[in-house]
């Protein structure tokens, strides 16, 4: 991997950006489509970047914050859940990553 002041940056590295920036995108997607096309959304809409902006600061629990905001519309709405994979797809991705990131945290499990 690359070395940047002698620090090695890991898988665990990258993947906090890729969800990082997955979160953000679906944060913003959710800020910007309207309410009355979604009949199930995220009660709390104006907190859907901070998943997104926890897991970029590298904040405590915030990958496990981060894979409940990935999966939430499918946990609330299963029966639209492939229709929300056909217009957004990255959202198993970044939960994918998020669930990486929470269950290969050093010392987790130890």
């Amino acid at each position: 991997m690359s070395k940047k002041g002698g620090e090695e940056k890991d898988a665990r590295f990258w993947a906090a950006n890729v969800a990082a920036a997955l979160l953000l995108a679906d944060g913003t997607r959710m800020l910007t489509t309207p309410a009355a096309s979604n009949d199930c959304t995220f009660p709390f809409v104006g907190l859907s970047l901070l998943p997104g902006v926890m897991v970029l600061n590298r904040m405590p629990y915030a990958a496990f914050i981060g894979l409940i905001a990935s999966v939430h519309g499918l946990l609330l709405c299963p029966s639209k859940a492939a229709d929300q994979l056909k217009a957004w797809p990255w959202a198993l991705v970044s939960a994918g990553c998020c669930a990486f990131l929470t269950l290969t945290k050093p010392g987790r499990f130890v």
